[in-house]
């Protein structure tokens, strides 16, 4: 009996322009998976000015594109195929506060939850963190994502936040040596959150093979090696190994469905 060849696939990516090195991990990541796909499959990433999450769900509705990266929701979820790997394994819910040397000294004081209520939060306007932090009843002040350093900077609000291996890129070391702004080490606020990819309800050949990609990589141990291998994924794995004190708080998702909690748990950091 003939085996039947799976069609050499184009995966088409769309990204905001100059976001492209922040994203670098997560791309890489899908082009290792499709390395173990059945079949011979490549992935062009469209760089798109002003690029807004709404438009990428639009061009992927509209056969634009093939695939999106995006912060899990039960929207994405509901609407869209979602592929079942947390591309960070959790870390992407694992947020540090970047500060201003003048309110550094005052986040000594927060242990808790509650104590964390009199801290004021600058967070992006689209990111689902910012729905995360609102419904613990924090206080959130919402803002366009590359605008932040700048607002905390002049005292918009008290701190900023970013996840834990996002804190070794340049970029971001950079803005933090631009703005004058120092992170704090000493906590940590997590919940469960990450980025996936996603296709049409339509595509479901397309998620299979991606999904196939995953699996197999994960079992071939690519995956665990690619990940030692990443400069940010290796300071957050060291970071929280060298601060077995560090003060924790953590919060729930509202975002997070049934089947994704059940499903995702395994792969999360902590297992």
């Amino acid at each position: 009996m003939l085996v039947r060849p799976v069609a050499a696939e184009t995966l088409t990516l769309p990204l905001p322009a100059g976001r492209e090195t922040h994203f670098a991990f997560e791309t890489g990541l899908l082009e290792l998976a499709l390395q173990y796909a059945p079949g011979d499959h490549s992935l062009e990433v469209i760089s798109l000015e002003g690029l807004s999450q709404k438009r990428m769900f639009n061009m992927l509705d509209d056969g634009q594109v093939n695939v999106l990266l995006a912060g899990y929701s039960r929207e994405a979820e509901a609407d869209l195929l979602q592929i079942d790997y947390p591309l960070t394994k959790g870390l992407q819910g694992y947020r540090l506060f970047i500060t201003r040397e003048d309110t550094f000294e005052a986040l000594d004081d927060v242990a808790n939850q509650d104590d964390l209520k009199s801290v004021c939060i600058g967070s992006g306007n689209s990111w689902i963190d910012t729905l995360i932090l609102e419904h613990a009843g924090l206080c959130v002040v919402g803002g366009p994502g590359h605008n932040l350093y700048t607002m905390l900077e002049n005292g918009r609000f008290d701190v900023m936040h970013l996840a834990l291996h996002e804190l070794r890129t340049q970029s971001v070391m950079n803005l933090l040596s631009q703005h004058g702004l120092m992170v704090y080490q000493n906590l940590l606020v997590r919940y469960p959150y990450d980025f996936y990819f996603y296709v049409r309800r339509d595509s479901k050949p397309l998620h299979d093979l991606i999904e196939q990609g995953f699996q197999a990589a994960t079992k071939n141990g690519a995956i665990d090696k690619y990940f030692q291998a990443h400069p940010g994924i290796a300071y957050a794995t060291r970071f929280l190994q060298d601060h077995p004190d560090l003060r924790i708080i953590d919060l729930s998702n509202p975002e997070m469905t049934e089947h994704n909690s059940a499903d995702i748990h395994r792969y999360w950091l902590e297992n």
